[in-house]
């Protein structure tokens, strides 16, 4: 004789029946598999050790399609604090910045392809760009390059360029004038350079690495009737030497000399 605490059969039929509703429960120490298939739809299975109810909603290829019902320490109520509004939790994008797709049980979120920073974007090692990139404010790299491998830097509006951190200093001319840094302004005093003279005047910079670094310079302040011109410049490691000759028959300076400079490559 079959008892009725027999979890195979439904406690409120006759012995030896197996009534459709209300619908069958399971008691059982695990959750139910796929392989548990000698059940009617609708058959409800308890795991008394989680503490978790389960469904019996059908079969797929033979194998048997149970949905979690609740309980159990291992069901998710909430995501985050998020709880579901009827059964479902709603991932929202922002247009231009992160889209949300969903399919099925996977939900995908994209970076479109004109992306919209609402804040900073902070990169670790590359930021790279295949096409363009445009910041509304400022675009900083902290401390590697900003580099436009087959790309230029344009300036679009007129007053706008680069803009560089210059330092200047100042010394006699018979000595080297220290300015670091790419860009700056060199001033040698106590110059005097007669007509047909030369002068050698030395800038000492870090930036300057070796005889082959480029520098860009410029020369002002000359005494009236002089007539001063750059006849050479030699780079080598750690400085700049520039020779500057005065015109024959000219007045001889005493002005002060500014050359300002920007080293264009390592």
């Amino acid at each position: 004789m079959t008892s009725f605490n027999d979890p195979g059969l439904n406690p409120l039929a006759y012995t030896g029946v197996r009534a459709n509703n209300p619908a069958n429960v399971i008691q059982a120490t695990r959750a139910p598999t796929t392989t548990d298939v000698g059940y009617q739809l609708g058959t409800l299975w308890v795991n008394t050790t989680a503490q978790s109810s389960y469904q019996l909603d059908g079969f797929s290829s033979g194998a048997a399609v149970w949905v979690v019902l609740g309980g159990g320490t291992s069901d998710v109520n909430t995501i985050n604090n998020l709880s579901p509004t009827g059964g479902n939790i709603t991932i929202a994008g922002t247009a231009n910045q992160i889209t949300m797709t969903s399919a099925g049980s996977t939900v995908t979120a994209s970076i479109p392809s004109a992306f919209t920073a609402p804040g900073s974007i902070t990169a670790t090692t590359t930021v790279a760009s295949t096409t363009t990139m445009t910041a509304g404010t400022g675009l900083t790299a902290t401390t590697g390059n900003i580099t436009a491998t087959t790309g230029n830097f344009v300036a679009s509006a007129a007053g706008q360029g680069i803009l560089l951190n210059s330092s200047q200093a100042s010394g006699a001319a018979a000595s080297p004038v220290v300015v670091n840094g790419r860009s700056g302004r060199a001033t040698f005093t106590s110059v005097s350079i007669a007509a047909a003279a030369d002068l050698t005047l030395t800038i000492t910079n870090s930036s300057i690495t070796a005889s082959t670094t480029q520098v860009l310079i410029s020369m002002s302040g000359a005494t009236t009737g002089s007539a001063l011109s750059i006849k050479s410049k030699t780079a080598s490691s750690g400085s700049l030497a520039i020779v500057v000759t005065n015109g024959t028959g000219a007045t001889t300076t005493t002005a002060d000399i500014q050359i300002d400079f920007l080293v264009l490559n390592a």
